[in-house]
């Protein structure tokens, strides 16, 4: 049962996608609420009247949404680094780590999470999915050789929708000495992550999806310990420090050493109304609860399957209750699909099977519609 529904039809309101859609393809990217039109609103009519005036008030919020993005990770606010996309950050990732060190990542993962790394020259081995999509701990621990130094995985694998048990992965790496990245992508907003108790060293996360912030705009976790002993090797002029930081007077600019925190990874002028927009979109969320988020949603993902049982519809993401995600599957035919986009219904459908990714602004009804348009 979903309690206090009158709390998630409100926030349901905010989402004017409903309007046109039943929307069930947040797992492609999520729409936009009301409430972060009208900041966008706000700061471009501030950007118009004010122009550079801006920075005075901007910068400081800025500063304050890394806070903010480093709470809900329990990290410290110097481990966090604004990020446009998770290509973007595996970009600057790839060249800390010499190319001897062995990758292993998952081979159902989305390509960020090998294509740099095999471009760059690292040895790189995939572990095979079970034929259900499940990657259990033991699948990934037996490809494990001495020379993998880097594990590289996806939270919620984006075709599967399989959730991993950070904690566990996490002591395993721990244990083997194993350096762990995550791609947090397809959880960041729904599922709650903590990089200490999990043992993760990288974190990264676009937030266009579970968090509804809209395309531009991310965050990345690297572990101060990690910074220290592999900093990166791509430099631009914002992620350094000048002996004179006044551009007006200094003309030598060959003189610099690179930041020691996170912002060693933005390189150039930060998207200013990207971030602003991410700190509306997460102070949505905390207002929310992500533990909210995650008991709805599952109570949402069991709703779903109780319905395909009853309408006889083959549930391909039928994992245990530790490994479900907001990610789901089912199997359905061309012909039922064109049934779904006649009614108004949006998902991603290939090779007969029907993905919907379920967020906070979804409910049952939209699961009705769902079956009722198959039926």
């Amino acid at each position: 049962m979903i309690a206090n529904s009158t709390k998630w039809e409100k926030i349901r309101a905010d989402y004017p996608v409903f309007n046109t859609y039943t929307y069930l393809f947040t797992n492609g990217g999520a729409p936009v609420s009301k409430p972060l039109v009208d900041k966008a609103s706000a700061l471009l009519t501030d950007l118009s009247e004010q122009g550079r005036g801006v920075m005075s008030a901007w910068n400081p919020e800025v500063e304050e949404i890394r806070g903010t993005m480093a709470g809900m990770i329990n990290a410290n606010t110097a481990e966090v680094a604004f990020i446009t996309n998770t290509a973007q950050a595996m970009g600057l990732l790839v060249g800390m780590f010499p190319t001897t060190f062995e990758i292993l990542t998952m081979k159902d993962d989305f390509p960020t999470s090998f294509v740099p790394w095999i471009h760059h020259g690292h040895p790189v081995r995939l572990v095979q999915p079970e034929a259900n999509g499940a990657i259990p701990l033991s699948t990934i621990e037996q490809q494990i050789t001495p020379d993998t130094r880097i594990l590289i995985l996806s939270h919620v694998m984006f075709r599967s929708g399989y959730r991993h048990d950070l904690q566990v992965i996490g002591e395993l790496c721990k244990k083997r000495g194993i350096i762990l990245i995550v791609d947090a992508t397809q959880s960041f907003g729904v599922n709650e992550i903590d990089v200490a108790a999990c043992n993760i060293d990288i974190l990264i996360f676009h937030t266009y999806k579970w968090a509804a912030a809209g395309y531009g705009s991310g965050g990345m976790y690297v572990s101060r310990q990690l910074q220290e002993k592999y900093p990166p090797k791509t430099m631009g002029w914002y992620n350094v420090t000048y002996p004179n930081p006044d551009f007006d007077t200094m003309q030598d600019y060959t003189q610099f050493k690179p930041k020691q925190d996170a912002t060693v990874f933005e390189q150039g002028t930060p998207p200013f109304l990207n971030i602003l927009l991410l700190g509306e979109a997460l102070r949505y969320i905390n207002a929310i609860g992500i533990a909210d988020i995650h008991a709805y949603i599952q109570a949402l993902v069991t709703y779903l399957h109780e319905e395909a049982r009853k309408h006889k519809v083959e549930v391909l993401s039928n994992f245990g209750p530790q490994h479900l995600s907001a990610i789901q599957r089912l199997k359905i035919t061309p012909g039922q699909f064109r049934q779904l986009e006649e009614s108004g219904i949006m998902a991603r459908y290939k090779n007969n099977m029907l993905t919907i990714g379920i967020n906070f602004y979804n409910n049952k009804a939209d699961i009705d519609t769902l079956f009722a348009a198959l039926q």
